[in-house]
């Protein structure tokens, strides 16, 4: 045990500074400009993200729609991992019968809001909304299914129109997501080079 005292403070400060990094915070923007609503038509928007930005803790994502009917509207969020050929669907909007009203406006939603979006009264927004309490069969309602995924991959809204006589436009769609705490990969490397250097040491005592 005497041969060991002291290098143990060495091995206790590498494995501090190798510690869990803070959470991470971060928006993914669709860039592709306002996209056109039609009548019995998908539109999609696609966002792409690369790099290892950790496991998902909490994701949010907000709209921008002008329509002239928005209960005409289904509405949906996809997220596909890097490497997979899967899909996970969140119903965020289920066309609702006789909301006649205009537009979807600056809508956040967020499972941790008060009210489903198909509890309030349209006009939608500028607020925070949970996605609909009555997503189609099959689909779910819970943006924390994507909790413990990766982050990056890609990001598609997908927004069909039911009806006939009513248009309208995307004009903004962003992901905002809250990642796990990750290892600081300097402090791996910082950890790696400490314990290569306690095992030299121990090697080196036990010659002497």
């Amino acid at each position: 045990m005497k041969k060991l005292t002291g290098v143990l403070p060495v091995a206790m400060l590498c494995l501090a500074l190798a510690g869990p990094a803070a959470a991470a915070t971060y928006s993914f923007n669709f860039t592709g400009g306002t996209q056109a609503i039609t009548d019995g038509s998908w539109v999609n928007a696609d966002i792409n993200v690369g790099g290892d930005l950790g496991d998902i803790a909490d994701v949010n994502v907000f709209l921008d729609i002008t329509h002239t009917w928005i209960g005409d509207l289904d509405i949906y969020v996809a997220h596909q991992e890097p490497g997979s050929s899967a899909w996970k669907w969140v119903q965020l909007y289920n066309d609702i019968d006789g909301d006649s009203r205009n537009n979807m406006t600056d809508v956040l939603f967020d499972d941790q809001a008060l009210i489903h979006i198909n509890d309030g009264i349209p006009p939608y927004g500028p607020g925070s909304f949970k996605p609909t309490s009555n997503p189609e069969a099959g689909e779910s309602n819970l943006l924390s299914d994507y909790n413990g995924d990766a982050a990056a991959g890609i990001w598609s809204l997908a927004v069909f129109d039911n009806a006939t006589g009513d248009f309208g436009s995307l004009l903004d769609f962003r992901v905002d997501v809250v990642t796990d705490a990750v290892p600081l990969p300097g402090a791996i490397v910082f950890l790696g080079s400490g314990l290569a250097a306690l095992a030299g040491l121990s090697r080196r005592r036990k010659q002497n």
